[in-house]
């Protein structure tokens, strides 16, 4: 499950999207999507093992500053999600 939120949907993250992300690889996303969204799951699941390759991928296809802007937007969206299952926040719209 994960929280949705109305703006996402309004800018098209469709459920199908949301549906696609835990097979990305496979699913209908750009290379370059696909290269943010090992990103983000090198950096939530396991951060330490950052490497030069993973990093060479990703600045084939993102600006440094591209780089840092979804370094940052990543670590937003990790912090979010550890606090709203800390405090128990409901799924689901938001207003």
């Amino acid at each position: 499950m994960s929280t949705r939120w109305i703006p996402g949907r309004d800018q098209g993250i469709t459920e199908e999207i949301v549906a696609a992300l835990p097979d990305y690889e496979r699913g209908p996303f750009t290379e370059r999507e696909k290269a943010a969204l090992r990103y983000a799951d090198q950096m939530y699941f396991d951060h330490h093992k950052m490497d030069d390759g993973l990093f060479s991928r990703l600045r084939g296809r993102f600006s440094d500053d591209e780089v840092l802007e979804l370094s940052w937007v990543i670590g937003e969206f990790i912090s979010v999600g550890k606090i709203i299952h800390v405090l128990g926040v409901p799924y689901g719209e938001h207003k």
